[in-house]
C-alpha cells in the first residue's frame, strides 16, 4: 500500500534539552519522511511529516517506545493536513515562542558516560580533560536557561559561540551533524570555544596557568595540605576539603560560625570506596547513580569506625549525606586527588543563599575558603544539591533543588484556574506556581527571614513565572501560611495588593496534608485522616501546633487529635535550649517543689545559657503565670518536635540546637544503637469533648523514672520512645478513621523523616487493615508546604466563585 499522508504531530512533556529534536530528526530520516521539526517553547514540539501512511504510524509508535531516557511525553496529538503540501527534505526549523500550560525544560542532568569517555580520550584534543563537556542528553539546563524556547541564545552559553575550527572537528560541525550525539545540543562547548576554569588566591589574584591539569595539580596539593577550596560548579559553589582531616574540618566549622555541628555532605568518586561502611540499598544506589545525582543520607553500619571519614563530618548522627560526581570537574578532581571522600558542602555563609557571581563569591567566602577555583560561565539560577533519604524504598525529599527543578506535580483533578502563586512558610522555603492542573515548586530557597533569601524567593518565583509565560492577568490568587508574622505572609500580601487579587491563608499542617493528598491521587470527594508532625505551625487557636491528627478533605479539615499542649516558658528560647523546654513540661506536670528535685537530679541548670540564674527566672515566670497559659511570655505548643527535643536532652543526645532539627537527629543517632524490646514504655491517650489527647507529661516523667532504674540503657529507651510515639499517633488516627468510616490514613510533616517513627506508624496502620499513604515526590517537611498552599487556595477560590462545586 503506497498511500502518502501529511500529518501534523504535536508533542508535549519534557521534550527540550533532552536530545528530543535530534531523536525525532533521526527517526523520521530513517523512515524516509520529509517535512520539519519545530521547537515551540512551552507548547512542546511540532512536526509536520510527509511520507507513506504506515511509516508515519510506525514513527508515532517508535517515538513512545524509543524516546530519550530523560525525556517525558505527556501527550501526542496528530491530525492529517492537506496532502497537496509537498516537502522535498527534512529540517529542524528555528524555534518559535509557543505558549502551553507546562514546562518542557528538564532539570540539570549529570554528565553521561559517553561524554566521560570523550573527556578521557587523548585522541579528542578539544575535549580531553575539558570539564564543561556535554551533549544533547546531559549537562546543565535549568541553571543556565534565561527563557524559552530552549536554545543557546536564551541561555548563559550565548557568551560562548561555537568554534568553527577544532580537532578532530569543530563544535558547529558537531551541532549540525545529525549522526553526532551533540546534534542540536545547546549547552555544550569545547576547550577552543567554551568556558574555562581559573585559580585565584584570597586576594583575588589569578594563579597563572592555562592548563586544567596544572590547575588541578595545584588544587589537589593545597587540599591535601589541609586547605579549603571554593569550587564553582553547575548551580553554585562548594567548599571542599579532605573528609579525613579532623583539623581542617574543625577549622571550617569555626569559619562557618553557626555551623558548629551541622553535618557536611561528602562526595565520593564511586560507591565501592564506602560500601563497607554504610548500608546501601538498591533503591539508594539507584538514586545515587541517577542523572539527578542527589545527596542521599546513608546509614552508617557497624564497620564505620574503621573508615577514614572524620567523626566531625556529622557529629552524633547515624547517617551521612553522600553524593557521586555529576560534572566534569568532579571527575577530573578525583583523577588527581585519588579515591577518597571529600567534604563537598554548599559554599555560603549560614542562612544566606550561595553567591553565584564570581565577585560576590569572593566577597562572601573570603573568610571561609583558602583559595578559589572559578569558571567564567554565568549561572543564571542558583540550585543547591538536592538531599533525600529512603524509607522502605520510598524517597523522602529533604531539599528539592538541582536535578528535580523545574519538574512539576500533576494534580489529580481538573483545574480551570489559569495560574496562582504560593509563597511557602518561613524556614526551608520553596515557593510554587500553579499552571492549570500542574504545580511547579521553585528550587530550595532557605530561611526567608534573611533579606538575601527573601530576595532569592522573589527572584525564583519571577523566573518560574517567566519560564511558564504566565501573565499577571492569569494569576487569580496568592496563597501563604496562616502565620501573620511570617515574612512570606508579608510578601503574599504585597503580591495580592499589587495584582488586586485574593489572598488565601492556609493553615500550616493542613497545607502539609493537602500536598500529601494530591501526591497520592486522593479523589476530590474523598476524605482521609492525616497525622501531621513537625516543630512549629501557627494554629487556628493561636497556639503552636505540631503534633496533629486531622480529618481532611480538599475543602476543609477538622482537628480531632493532638499531643497534649505544653507551656514554652520563654517562647522560642525553648527551641534552642531543650533544657528550657524540659523545665517547662516538668514544672507544668509536677509543680515547683517536686520539679526542683528533678532538676537537681539531671543537673538541668548546667544546660541553660545562664545556668542557675536562668533556672530561677524560669521558675519565677511559671509561678507568676499560675498555670494560666498561654500568655504573652508562655505560649502553648502541641509540637512533636519539642517532645523529640526533650527526649534527646534527657537521654543525653543533645543539650543545644545549633542547627534545625539537631536534637531530633541526634536522638535518632542514639536510638539506632538501641533495642526497643528491652524497655517497657506505654504512651497514654484520652478523649475529651470529641478530641483525642496524647499524654506527653506522663511520657516525660516515665522516661525520667526509667533512667533511675539500674541497668537501663539510654540507647534502648531512645529506640523505644521513637517506636511508641509512632504507635500512639497511629492508634489515635485509627480510632478517628473508624469513627468516620474512612479507610485511608497518611503521614506528613518534618518528623516523618525519622525512619523508626514512620515505620511504627505505617506498620500499625497497615496491620489494622487501613490504607497508608506517605510522601515520595513532595518533601514531607516545610519544603512541601507551598504545594499544599496552592491546593488549599484552589478550593477556597472555587468556593468563593462557584460555591464548592468540584473544580
Amino acid at each position: 500500500m503506497n498511500d502518502r499522508r501529511t500529518v501534523e504531530i504535536n508533542i508535549t512533556g519534557i521534550v527540550q534539552g533532552v536530545g528530543f529534536r535530534p531523536f525525532l530528526y533521526n527517526l523520521a530520516r530513517s523512515l524516509n519522511l520529509t517535512g520539519f521539526i519545530l521547537n515551540r517553547g512551552n507548547a512542546g514540539v511540532r512536526l509536520v511529516l510527509q511520507g507513506l501512511s504506515q511509516l508515519i504510524d510506525h514513527f508515532i509508535e517508535e517515538v513512545n517506545l524509543k524516546k530519550p531516557k530523560i525525556s517525558f511525553i505527556e501527550k501526542i496529538e496528530y491530525k492529517d493536513l492537506d496532502p497537496k503540501i509537498h516537502f522535498n527534505n527534512l529540517e529542524i526549523r528555528k524555534s518559535e515562542q509557543g505558549r502551553g500550560i507546562s514546562l518542557t525544560l528538564p532539570p540539570d542532568i549529570a554528565i553521561c558516560n559517553e561524554c566521560l569517555r570523550d573527556m578521557n580520550n587523548p585522541k579528542l584534543p578539544k575535549y580531553y580533560h575539558y570539564p564543561f563537556i556535554a551533549c544533547a542528553v546531559c549537562g546543565p539546563r535549568f541553571t543556565t536557561v534565561k527563557d524559552l524556547p530552549y536554545d543557546r541564545e536564551r541561555s548563559t552559553m550565548v557568551n560562548f559561540p561555537f568554534c568553527k575550527k577544532a580537532e578532530p572537528e569543530s563544535c558547529i560541525q558537531e551541532y549540525s551533524d545529525f549522526n553526532n550525539k551533540r546534534f542540536h545540543a545547546q549547552t555544550f562547548a569545547c576547550s577552543v570555544c567554551g568556558p574555562n576554569y581559573q585559580l585565584y588566591d584570597k586576594g583575588k589574584n589569578s594563579i597563572k596557568t592555562d592548563s586544567i591539569d596544572e590547575i588541578l595539580k595545584i588544587t589537589t596539593k593545597r587540599i591535601k595540605d589541609g586547605e579549603v577550596a571554593a569550587i564553582k560548579g553547575i548551580g553554585g559553589v562548594h567548599l571542599v576539603c579532605l573528609a579525613n582531616d579532623d583539623k581542617t574540618i574543625i577549622e571550617l566549622r569555626k569559619r562557618k560560625g553557626k555551623r558548629k555541628h551541622k553535618p557536611f555532605a561528602l562526595m565520593v568518586p564511586n560507591l565501592e570506596i564506602i560500601e563497607n561502611y554504610f548500608n546501601v540499598s538498591e533503591r539508594e544506589r539507584e538514586l545515587l547513580t541517577s542523572f539527578r545525582r542527589p545527596i542521599v543520607l546513608l546509614e552508617k553500619n557497624r564497620n564505620f569506625s574503621g573508615s577514614i571519614i572524620s567523626e566531625f563530618v556529622a557529629p552524633g548522627l547515624n547517617s551521612i549525606g553522600i553524593m557521586l560526581p555529576y560534572s566534569g570537574i568532579h571527575y577530573l578532581l578525583f583523577d588527581h586527588i585519588g579515591k577518597q571522600p571529600l567534604v563537598y558542602t554548599s559554599g555560603n555563609k549560614s542562612n544566606v543563599p550561595m553567591a553565584i557571581e564570581n565577585e560576590k563569591i569572593f566577597d562572601q567566602l573570603n573568610n571561609l575558603a583558602d583559595f578559589f577555583l572559578f569558571h567564567n560561565r554565568p549561572i543564571y539560577q542558583r540550585a543547591d544539591d538536592s538531599v533525600l533519604r529512603v524509607h522502605n524504598n520510598k524517597m523522602k525529599l529533604i531539599r528539592r533543588s538541582r536535578g528535580y527543578v523545574p519538574e512539576y506535580l500533576p494534580l489529580p483533578f481538573e483545574v480551570k484556574i489559569p495560574s496562582a502563586i504560593a509563597t511557602g512558610p518561613e524556614l526551608a522555603v520553596t515557593g510554587a506556581l500553579l499552571r492549570k492542573n500542574r504545580i511547579f515548586p521553585t528550587q530550595h530557597i532557605g530561611n526567608a527571614t534573611h533579606l538575601e533569601t527573601y530576595d532569592f524567593l522573589k527572584n525564583a518565583l519571577h523566573h518560574m513565572k517567566k519560564l511558564l509565560q504566565i501573565k499577571d492577568s492569569e494569576i487569580k490568587f496568592i496563597a501563604c501560611d496562616a502565620h501573620p508574622a511570617f515574612v512570606t505572609t508579608r510578601l503574599a500580601k504585597e503580591l495580592s495588593e499589587q495584582l488586586n487579587i485574593n489572598l488565601y491563608r492556609i493553615q500550616h499542617h493542613y497545607a502539609h496534608a493537602l500536598s500529601l493528598m494530591a501526591e497520592n491521587i486522593i479523589a476530590v470527594d474523598e476524605k482521609i485522616v492525616c497525622i501531621c508532625t513537625d516543630g512549629v505551625g501557627y494554629g487556628e487557636d493561636g497556639n503552636v501546633w505540631g503534633g496533629e491528627v486531622l480529618l481532611c478533605s480538599y475543602y476543609d479539615y477538622t482537628r480531632l487529635g493532638h499531643l497534649e499542649n505544653q507551656p514554652m516558658i520563654g517562647g522560642d528560647r525553648c527551641t534552642k535550649y531543650p533544657a528550657r523546654m524540659t523545665a517547662s513540661i516538668v514544672l507544668n506536670a509536677l509543680g515547683v517543689e517536686k520539679s526542683v528535685e528533678v532538676f537537681k537530679q539531671i543537673s538541668l541548670e548546667n544546660d541553660l545559657e545562664y545556668n542557675n540564674t536562668e533556672l530561677k527566672t524560669i521558675i519565677s515566670e511559671f509561678e507568676r503565670a499560675d498555670y494560666q497559659f498561654p500568655n504573652e511570655n508562655i505560649p502553648l505548643t502541641s509540637s512533636t518536635g519539642r517532645i523529640f527535643d526533650v527526649m534527646s536532652y534527657i537521654l543525653g543526645a543533645s543539650n543545644l540546637k545549633s542547627y534545625r532539627g539537631e536534637p531530633a537527629m541526634r536522638l535518632e543517632g542514639l536510638a539506632s544503637k538501641g533495642n526497643p524490646d528491652k524497655i517497657n514504655l506505654d504512651i497514654a491517650y484520652s478523649k475529651k469533648n470529641g478530641i483525642y489527647f496524647i499524654n506527653t507529661s506522663d511520657l516525660i516523667l516515665d522516661v525520667l523514672n526509667l533512667l533511675e532504674i539500674k541497668g537501663s540503657n539510654r540507647q534502648d529507651i531512645a529506640a523505644k520512645f521513637q517506636k511508641e510515639i509512632g504507635i500512639v499517633f497511629a492508634k489515635v488516627a485509627i480510632k478517628i478513621a473508624k469513627e468516620n468510616d474512612l479507610k485511608t490514613i497518611g503521614l506528613t510533616g518534618g518528623v516523618a523523616y525519622n525512619g523508626a517513627f514512620s515505620k511504627a506508624i505505617k506498620e500499625t496502620i497497615i496491620k489494622e487493615g487501613f490504607s497508608f499513604i506517605e510522601h515520595n515526590l513532595v518533601p514531607p517537611g516545610d519544603a512541601g508546604i507551598s504545594v499544599g498552599q496552592l491546593i488549599g487556595g484552589i478550593f477556597k477560590y472555587n468556593n468563593s466563585k462557584y460555591g464548592n462545586i468540584p473544580i
